[in-house]
């Protein structure tokens, strides 16, 4: 028995739309931890320059006499934390965590806007609106891929994600450390810690 054509582009848009939100989801989870990164590394190196802003001011008789450290290991002290002052600098400059973190940004409004589409074109559907937002869905070249090594934990999170968005839905007032405990307990033994059997 064959589908009748609405339901067909029903179903499409159905599984165009949990793609999007997929997408969606691994994307702000990658410009998450990128902004994140950005942060910690731009942290990092302002601390380290004003601990060597201050060990410069001070000089090695001074730091001797009060903190009773020779000469040479301040100087070593001072060589080091510049040496990783910089380098933090070097691969920030080169791994551009910032600049990652706002392409998975662009990525996160590219689906979210897709997903909306669906969501108002679901009502009466027509062949010509499927495959125009099938063509935007694929229109990714400026995106950001996500990693394959990256793509099942990404879908995991999403998965999980929407578990614990229904069951907050269904009981707000829920604190989410013991909805994810309650459901966490609900896994069945042998699938938990990733061991199916």
């Amino acid at each position: 028995m064959t589908e009748p054509p609405g339901d067909s582009l029903h179903s499409q848009l159905d599984k165009l739309k949990r793609k999007a939100d997929q997408q969606t989801t691994a994307h702000a989870r990658l410009r998450d931890r990128y902004q994140f990164l950005n942060s910690l590394f731009s942290t990092i190196s302002l601390i380290a320059g004003v601990f060597l802003l201050a060990i410069i001011m001070a000089s090695p008789e001074f730091v001797e006499r009060s903190l009773g450290l020779p000469a040479d290991k301040y100087q070593w002290l001072a060589a080091l934390l510049a040496a990783g002052s910089f380098s933090i600098v070097v691969v920030q400059l080169a791994w551009r965590p910032d600049a990652r973190a706002a392409l998975h940004d662009q990525a996160v409004r590219h689906y979210t806007k897709l997903a909306y589409r669906v969501s108002k074109g679901r009502s009466d559907p027509t062949e010509s609106e499927v495959a125009r937002i099938q063509d935007e869905y694929l229109d990714d070249r400026d995106l950001p891929r996500i990693p394959e090594n990256k793509f099942l934990p990404l879908k995991q999170w999403h998965l999980r994600k929407v578990l614990m968005s229904k069951e907050l839905d269904r009981r707000p007032y829920e604190s989410l450390r013991a909805m994810r405990r309650r459901l966490e307990s609900q896994i069945p033994p042998e699938t938990k810690n990733g061991k199916m059997h």
